[in-house]
């Protein structure tokens, strides 16, 4: 990844909402109403930052007989035995564990 796809991946990162998404997806694929069920946010609210995540490259959809799908670009997350919530950047890596850590910390 050149500089400027990595920046364009870290600008896509630096929202709450979208931190938010992206940390559900290690659940797996998700339809719109399931993102905002689980993340305890308005059903308006998602779309556009979810349309972020996907113009970065971050997330891919899937489009559903009803729903259109979302789930993690897989060039970014491989799933393996260790279940560490992290995605590879090739230019830098975020571990989604100590963000939850984090959060816990400020409350």
């Amino acid at each position: 990844m050149d500089s400027q796809e990595c920046a364009k991946v870290l600008k896509a990162l630096a929202d709450n909402t979208r931190l938010k998404i992206l940390e559900y997806f290690f659940n797996g694929e998700s339809s719109v109403s399931e993102i905002s069920d689980n993340i305890s946010t308005d059903f308006s609210q998602v779309p556009h930052p979810l349309g972020v995540l996907r113009n970065s490259g971050l997330v891919i959809d899937n489009k559903d007989v009803k729903f259109v799908m979302y789930k993690l670009h897989p060039i970014f997350y491989k799933q393996k035995n260790n279940r560490k919530k992290v995605l590879d950047f090739s230019c830098c890596r975020v571990e989604f564990g100590r963000l939850a850590d984090m959060r816990k910390k400020e409350v």
